[in-house]
């Protein structure tokens, strides 16, 4: 993807409605390569505490009142999940990305489940534990 084409790809995400409706606090993170301190791109798994925001510990606008463990999974410094393991996982949220694109997100104790396909939500799918129970296929 050229920058022209990175460039509209991200207006149209902003103005997308579905990627406005997103729970996923992560999804700023598409198409980001990320290093270490060193310049090396990131691998396996890192952790980090982070509010119901995102905000990271020992920031400014760090909430300690809704701190919570995320566990990341990289592949040369993209996001990137193992098979179906979350790329990205929280207390009742998680996240399925391939090569630094969002592909399905689990959030609310998987009560709303997301579909993405090329880092563009396609489908949010919600109050899916009750239409479970209502015999309702999802």
């Amino acid at each position: 993807m050229d920058e022209m084409e990175f460039k509209n790809t991200v207006e149209s995400l902003l103005l997308n409605d579905l990627y406005k409706a997103s729970k996923s606090i992560h999804k700023k993170y598409q198409f980001m390569q990320f290093t270490d301190a060193d310049g090396t791109l990131l691998q396996g798994t890192k952790v980090r505490l982070e509010d119901e925001k995102g905000n990271m510990f020992g920031t400014a606008d760090f909430d300690m009142k809704s701190e919570h463990p995320v566990v990341y999974h990289f592949v040369d410094g993209v996001l990137d999940s193992d098979g179906n393991e979350p790329a990205i996982e929280s207390p009742n949220h998680y996240e399925i990305w391939r090569k630094g694109l969002i592909e399905k997100v689990w959030t609310d104790g998987g009560d709303t489940i997301e579909y993405w396909e090329k880092g563009v939500p396609v489908r949010i799918e919600t109050n899916v534990i009750q239409r479970r129970k209502n015999g309702e296929s999802i």
